[in-house]
């Protein structure tokens, strides 16, 4: 609205000062993604050309027993395991744009390219809390729950009615049970292990000991910089607001899927993306439409553990 004129004065608005309108668009907010970082895609050249879905033969088991001279020996048969992964997601956008529009937006290269870089972000949105919840439904069952640990069932990791609470005082007690029960798995794997975290959960990683420089071999503490070590207890961390959230109503409190493990687990396989720019039959114009196909599959499920929390 205009500055309102005093009285007696001409008010020009309406008619003489024109609004303007900027050719910069005004950017939306980005979320970073973790999929790509926390999955194996070796699994994209199988599947680009032609398949709905492939299964990976995993390593057999192989008993050993005792011995005793001159004993008779008894042969093992072995059981040939498979894992299948399906090409059972797609994603599309279809942006309509009439001919006229086109040639009369100014800015009109801006606004295509900020419409499609759009459309990839929010398939991405799409696809990050889809992988996680998945990964978290078909964890090794030995892997979360009360009674979680291969060896010693002994690590308190939660379980839908019982979140387990994360403090500043407890958060790296926590991550330690996380490791101990990948590590009775055999799955522990240095370099390749990460945690996956809901940005909530920096409030109790600033409060812990991490907070103090000399403990994390970092220059600064991360309350002067922000910034926490890539790797606490092994993991890698990762923050991000697509960590699968419910409302737990036994507790009545908001709770998180958090998911850790081997990042060689989850197979994750994109057979195709393609983006084309198609002209309307009906009328003048353009559509810009694109799709997405994948899939994805936790292959090895003991090398994923949830740990099910609030804050």
């Amino acid at each position: 609205m205009s500055i309102v004129a005093a009285a007696g004065y001409t008010q020009y608005a309406d008619a003489l000062v024109t609004p303007l309108f900027g050719d910069r668009l005004i950017a939306r907010a980005y979320c970073e993604f973790v999929c790509g970082d926390i999955t194996n895609t070796d699994y994209n050249g199988d599947l680009t050309k032609h398949g709905d879905q492939i299964t990976y033969f995993i390593e057999p088991e192989v008993e050993v027993r005792d011995y005793q001279k001159n004993q008779r020996l008894t042969p093992q048969e072995l059981e040939s395991e498979t894992v299948t992964m399906v090409i059972d997601r797609a994603k599309y956008y279809n942006v309509k744009l009439d001919r006229i529009d086109e040639k009369q937006i100014a800015f009109i290269d801006k606004w295509v390219d900020a419409f499609l870089e759009r459309a990839s972000y929010n398939v991405k949105l799409q696809i990050d809390p889809d992988v996680l919840m998945r990964m978290a439904l078909q964890a090794a069952p030995f892997n979360k729950g009360m009674n979680a640990g291969k060896q010693s069932h002994s690590q308190q990791l939660g379980e839908y009615g019982n979140p387990i609470p994360v403090t500043a005082a407890n958060v790296i007690e926590i991550l330690t049970r996380l490791r101990i029960v990948l590590r009775e798995a055999c799955r522990w794997q240095d370099g390749q292990m990460f945690i996956v975290l809901p940005e909530a959960a920096e409030s109790a990683l600033m409060g812990s000991d991490l907070k103090a420089a000399y403990l994390t071999g970092m220059s600064q503490s991360p309350i002067l910089n922000g910034k926490f070590p890539l790797q606490v207890m092994g993991f890698t961390l990762y923050f991000s607001n697509n960590v699968p959230c419910v409302l737990d109503t036994a507790t009545n409190t908001n709770a998180y899927w958090i998911v850790a493990g081997n990042k060689k687990a989850t197979g994750f396989a994109q057979q195709l993306e393609e983006h084309e720019i198609v002209s309307m039959e009906d009328s003048f114009g353009k559509y810009y439409r694109g799709l997405w196909v994948y899939g994805h599959k936790p292959f090895l499920r003991d090398a994923l553990a949830v740990l099910y929390a609030r804050f």
